[in-house]
């Protein structure tokens, strides 16, 4: 919260749920319009739910969209500018973790390639370009680490080694709960026929990360749907059956994996495929549409499809 400075946005300043992208760029009712997107550290068009409405906002001729990436993923494609972004390899920056409580520290190996320039310094720039004065906007990649670090902890302890553990203290939770915006829905019934669709991570993709990445690509091998024996017979689908997963946003084309580890009416797609020309175009999330937890999370796992063979499935694999 330090290093991000919500103190600067000036009173009044809107603020848009990245969540409803899709929602917000299609709103030609919005007051005022959004005509400018700036994208860095992420893949919208792919790991956003309803991928639709966000591709669709994305393609909209009166949208600027700069995106600062390493690659053309699939939000790069819609780009009006595409800005070259250091790698881990050639900026400083400071890194938390998920399951543990320790801190390290990246520092630059090489020098950035080419004219790729770190986060921080492309926004540097930008603000220099608008006039942009306060001191907190030309701050370095070194000091805003700095102001991101836990209370008593400095860069200089990380001097002689490039780790530490600082771990954070315990929240008192006794006696709380957690707001919930609204009153709670009733769940929707699953239609007749219809599994609940998950998309959980894959083993060799992070979110959209590593699908571009050969190596990891041919690990993962292709899109896969997981379903339940009893579901895969009764829909007459086999084990490696090239099967159609459709639901009212949409339908997709995948490979089928026959296994009693997934839940009876439930079809899993495991990773964030991008959607590319060579086949694998199973971006998901193009299945889902608008829906929002309580809280206002985005309902991943809340909508249902069906699951049909392309092709009459191979001998000796099909259900009765």
């Amino acid at each position: 919260k330090a290093a991000a400075r919500p103190d600067l946005a000036p009173d009044g300043v809107r603020r848009l749920d990245i969540a409803r992208l899709g929602e917000i760029l299609g709103d030609r009712e919005l007051d005022p319009p959004i005509h400018g997107l700036m994208v860095w550290c992420a893949n919208p068009a792919v790991h956003q739910i309803d991928a639709g409405h966000v591709w669709d906002g994305l393609g909209r001729d009166d949208l600027f969209t700069v995106v600062v990436e390493h690659f053309l993923t699939d939000t790069a494609r819609f780009a009006d500018i595409v800005l070259p972004s250091t790698t881990q390899l050639e900026h400083f920056d400071i890194q938390g973790a998920w399951g543990h409580t320790y801190i390290s520290v990246n520092r630059p190996a090489i020098a950035p390639l080419g004219e790729a320039l770190s986060h921080g310094e492309i926004l540097r720039r930008l603000a220099r370009r608008m006039g942009l004065d306060h001191p907190a906007l030309h701050e370095s990649d070194e000091a805003i680490a700095a102001s991101a670090l836990p209370e008593g902890v400095t860069l200089d302890a990380f001097d002689e080694r490039n780790w530490r553990k600082a771990a954070p203290p315990r929240p008192d939770l006794r006696g709380k709960a957690l707001p919930i915006a609204g009153p709670v829905p009733e769940p929707d019934a699953a239609p007749e026929g219809g599994l609940r669709l998950l998309t959980p991570k894959s083993h060799y993709f992070m979110n959209s990360t590593f699908v571009n990445m050969p190596r990891q690509r041919s690990a993962e091998g292709e899109p896969w749907v997981d379903l339940h024996p009893d579901d895969a017979r009764h829909r007459h689908v086999g084990d490696g059956q090239r099967v159609r997963v459709r639901s009212d946003r949409g339908s997709l084309e995948a490979t089928a994996r026959i296994s009693d580890g997934i839940l009876r009416g439930v079809a899993a797609m495991p990773g964030r495929w991008w959607g590319e020309a060579d086949g694998t175009d199973a971006v998901g999330n193009l299945l889902f549409g608008p829906s929002w937890s309580p809280g206002g999370q985005a309902a991943h796992n809340d909508f249902y499809v069906s699951v049909e063979p392309v092709e009459a499935a191979p001998a000796g694999q099909a259900a009765d």
